[in-house]
């Protein structure tokens, strides 16, 4: 049970650097203006029409400025706009994990003080 929860944070993680790593491939094309028709630009990041929709929506509530032209075919901003993302890693160990408070990490506790496993 131990190993199938960990795997579980694993792909959850890894999910997350994919999608901050393709949001940051669409803002580099959509400023170089070298995404193409729609169609093109999915095809580019090995997405439906409908998940890069999806995408570029996420991008417009960030308030990015976002068109597209036909004449050009192309994505791009209407006015500057400069987005960044990091994001950083840490591995922690299970003491360490016993430590934290906020999360998914939760230790039922009954009223004798006795903890519960749940795995």
């Amino acid at each position: 049970m131990k190993f199938i929860i960990s795997l579980i944070f694993k792909l959850k993680r890894m999910n997350f650097i994919k999608q901050i790593e393709r949001i940051k491939k669409i803002h580099l094309l959509i400023s170089s203006e070298k995404t193409g028709t729609p169609s093109v630009f999915a095809r580019k990041l090995c997405l439906s029409r409908s998940q890069l929709y999806n995408e570029l929506d996420m991008i417009k509530e960030l308030d990015a400025p976002l068109k597209y032209c036909k004449k050009r075919e192309s994505f791009y901003y209407e006015t500057s706009f400069e987005l960044i993302l990091d994001y950083s890693l840490k591995i922690i160990v299970e003491d360490e994990s016993r430590q934290i408070c906020g999360g998914s990490y939760f230790r039922p506790i009954l009223l004798d003080g006795t903890l519960i496993s749940l795995l």
